[in-house]
């Protein structure tokens, strides 16, 4: 199924408030993501609401890509955001989350280039889709938060090998596909290169 905004950004023009994860927060695992997603999905039944969220971080990457077991919150960009922020926070009251357990923080980091989203999930009043691996790597090496989320190092390199990108110029140029070139800061390419860098690197022999 497909679904493309031709103008992503006009739909995050609000400030921007980034929702960061201390290690101690709880981990959701597929399985519960799938649960909390369902239980939103009752409370916009009850609401007579069809909504659409487009997830994206951690959640895209369990839910999506599979190469990871759990995520600290579902990062998403909320395509209907008036009507789905009160059911979202009544989940959050009835299974004792945080208020941020489903947050659009990581609209500060959307692309205004026209996007092609697949759907993951489909329930009777919530649609879950995600943006292509290729957006979602992008978003990564935007982000790039080493030191404060040490996974988006682990997921730009499970899609960089996905893609089957050769070097940094390659993932560059992925990043330069959504971004305009003034958006991609310094530390963007250090930290592509230094994944790229210890991709290329042989196997090492354990004696």
């Amino acid at each position: 199924m497909r679904c493309i905004l031709d103008n992503f950004a006009c739909l995050f023009s609000s400030t921007v408030n980034l929702v960061f994860m201390t290690p101690a927060t709880p981990k959701f695992t597929r399985d519960q993501l799938v649960n909390y997603l369902e239980l939103l999905n009752r409370e916009l039944e009850k609401m007579g609401v069809t909504g659409e969220i487009c997830i994206v971080g951690g959640a895209a990457m369990v839910l999506g890509f599979g190469n990871r077991g759990s995520t600290r919150d579902i990062d998403a960009l909320l395509i209907s955001p008036a009507s789905i922020r009160a059911a979202i926070q009544r989940v959050a009251a009835q299974e004792n989350l945080s208020p941020s357990w489903l947050n659009d923080g990581a609209k500060g980091f959307a692309s205004s280039q026209p996007v092609e989203f697949r759907q993951l999930m489909k329930m009777s009043c919530l649609r879950i889709i995600s943006p292509p691996a290729e957006y979602i790597l992008a978003m990564k090496c935007i982000a790039a938060r080493v030191g404060i989320d040490e996974n988006d190092k682990a997921d730009a390199r499970f899609l960089i090998q996905r893609l089957k990108l050769q070097d940094a110029a390659a993932v560059l140029a992925v990043a330069a596909k959504y971004y305009d070139a003034k958006r991609i800061p310094a530390k963007t390419q250090y930290f592509i290169q230094e994944i790229c860098d210890e991709l290329a690197r042989p196997p090492q022999d354990i004696e």
